[in-house]
């Protein structure tokens, strides 16, 4: 992932966050007396963190201390329990899949890695392996996992150093959410939902880590899909078989047992012990994965909210990442309701159209643009969160997902698309509002333009970067004054070539032609991808502003976008 801070700005950009939270705090402190004083931290995926699975992300890829890997191994005992426990009516799968185990074995060395076991399987046959159902691969990679006990008979547990973080934007948002808590209350404490994630009890070591801030008592809430369907019938014993039925999990709790028995005890507590843990926290963080997922842990199969869901729902602080983000989406907005974007890309959506979800959990596994139609938890009640924004490139696919809003809505929708190690923030009170941006890039609105039928598809684009200030007013969002004021000389670069800008949809390359253009004062631009023309125009309207001189630092206001077909 390309960095945009170099060592020795990392202290000017410490300094710059630091006043930035200042202020920030400030606000929630005039507001603290409000009941209704709520912060949101949405970050879009990538939060870097130096952990013991990832030294990449430390500072001279340093290897901490702890897991560093899921341990996996052949042996006849294994192969016979998949034999016999086999999750399908597919005969044929099973009868290959254990034919090439056994041959695995006999290649295999005693232990192996995920990737090792995959790459051996690939060396055997993997047309068999890319044939497997979903179910029947993850059972079969769930049975040949062994548990990782150290000497003392202890789990060996994934480790998480975030002095160490190599991404100094992920340190300043993690700085920003311990300085949020601990405005909110004296002795904060926070939980970490992993439901997005297929193993929420593989990623509770690393959330647990990562929100391991100093006098803030973190921890893990044991609430998954399995937890949902046993506290609330009452089945607490049946929790093993509720990780095969309703999250395709397999042996968990033999290779997370503390994880398991702490999901365990938690549903014997019941359903109004539960309640009173989320009550008397003060912030919670949804981790990232899928959130078609993470619904189903705060709505069960007739789309009822649980018990708890509105306990969370209303938490001082409320943090999500990537999908954790994508699922505060929900609720009325602007004369409608707010949905949930669950899948697709922009070529996709422009080629395809939209298609909602009728089922509430349900998912697509295609590129196709999907939504759910019922929400998700509803914190965000501006319009439609999507993440990984600008380096998935993903305007068009947000764009396409208001257009079909709209027919059915009073009031425009608005989307929202937050960037890679980027969070915006939205501090909420029956005071006032404020929203702003923190992290490394910057944050999308989109807003659908009304149009003749027979015209283009025309879009309102800004962008905001990291250290812009937001106003809230009569239902829109527009870059402060006081960015403005604050903004940076315009600078002098070339203009841009007159040509059509290829593949203008693929990797991040609108985000860095509209950065171009922002810089260069650029009024037009075209770009291409297959059969679509998109076409950029500045009006009268539009602005362009410097907030800092970051990779994309500079501010874009209402530039239009146009999509036709040739």
């Amino acid at each position: 992932m390309e960095r945009i801070y170099l060592p020795n700005k990392r202290l000017v950009k410490s300094r710059i966050i630091t006043t930035f939270l200042s202020i920030l705090i400030a606000f929630s402190l005039q507001l603290s007396a409000k009941e209704s004083n709520q912060t949101l931290v949405l970050v879009g995926g990538a939060l870097t963190t130096c952990a013991s699975l990832s030294p990449k992300n430390c500072e001279k890829n340093t290897q901490i201390s702890g897991k560093t890997h899921n341990v996996f191994t052949l042996s006849h005992t294994k192969i016979s329990q998949i034999k016999q426990q086999w999750p399908s009516k597919n005969s044929q799968a099973k009868n290959n899949t254990i034919k090439n185990l056994a041959t695995m074995q006999a290649k295999s060395s005693p232990t192996l890695s995920k990737k090792e076991l995959l790459w051996l399987w690939r060396d055997i046959d993997s047309k068999q392996l890319n044939n497997l159902s979903d179910q029947e691969y993850n059972f079969v990679v769930d049975m040949l996992e062994v548990a990782q006990i150290q000497s003392d008979n202890t789990r060996l547990k994934e480790r998480v150093n975030t002095a160490l973080n190599s991404e100094a934007a992920a340190t300043e948002i993690l700085q920003f959410i311990s300085g949020s808590l601990k405005v909110n209350n004296a002795n904060p404490s926070m939980l970490a939902i992993t439901a997005s994630s297929r193993d929420p009890y593989e990623s509770a070591d690393f959330y647990e880590g990562l929100l391991n801030f100093p006098n803030v008592n973190s921890q893990w809430l044991a609430l998954t899909p399995a937890l949902a369907k046993a506290i609330t019938t009452k089945k607490c014993g049946d929790l093993t078989t509720l990780r095969h039925s309703e999250m395709g999990l397999y042996q968990r709790e033999h290779i997370y047992p503390d994880r398991t028995q702490a999901e365990y005890e938690l549903c014997k507590k019941g359903t109004d012990a539960l309640i009173e843990l989320i009550k008397n926290s003060t912030g919670v963080m949804f981790n990232g994965g899928d959130q078609s997922l993470t619904r189903k842990v705060l709505f069960d199969e007739n789309n009822h909210p649980y018990p708890w869901t509105k306990a969370l729902q209303s938490r001082p602080v409320i943090v999500g990442t990537s999908a954790g983000t994508a699922v505060q989406s929900g609720g009325q907005v602007h004369g409608g309701n707010a949905v949930m974007i669950t899948n697709g890309t922009s070529l996709s959506a422009l080629k395809e159209g939209a298609q909602a979800i009728d089922a509430p959990s349900e998912r697509s596994s295609s590129d196709s643009l999907t939504y759910n139609r019922f929400g998700g938890l509803g914190t965000f009640s501006y319009g439609v969160l999507d993440t990984h924004f600008s380096e998935r490139n993903r305007t068009l696919r947000l764009a396409t997902l208001l257009d079909n809003l709209n027919e059915n809505q009073a009031q425009p929708a608005f989307g929202f698309g937050v960037d890679e190690t980027t969070a915006l923030v939205v501090i909420k009170s029956g005071a006032g509002n404020l929203m702003t941006v923190i992290g490394k890039n910057g944050v999308v609105l989109v807003k659908p333009k009304e149009r003749i039928e027979a015209e283009a598809k025309t879009y309102l684009f800004s962008y905001w970067p990291a250290g812009s200030v937001i106003d809230i007013k009569n239902n829109d969002f527009t870059l402060s004054q006081r960015s403005i004021s604050q903004a940076l000389p315009a600078i002098k670069i070339p203009p841009l070539p007159i040509q059509r800008f290829g593949s203008i949809l693929t990797q991040a390359k609108l985000r860095s032609l509209t950065q171009a253009m922002c810089l260069s004062q650029e009024q037009t631009a075209v770009g291409q991808q297959d059969e679509f023309i998109i076409s950029l125009s500045a009006t009268p309207e539009s602005g362009y502003h410097r907030i800092s001189a970051a990779q994309y630092g500079c501010a874009v206001s209402n530039l239009e976008i146009a999509v036709s077909t040739f």
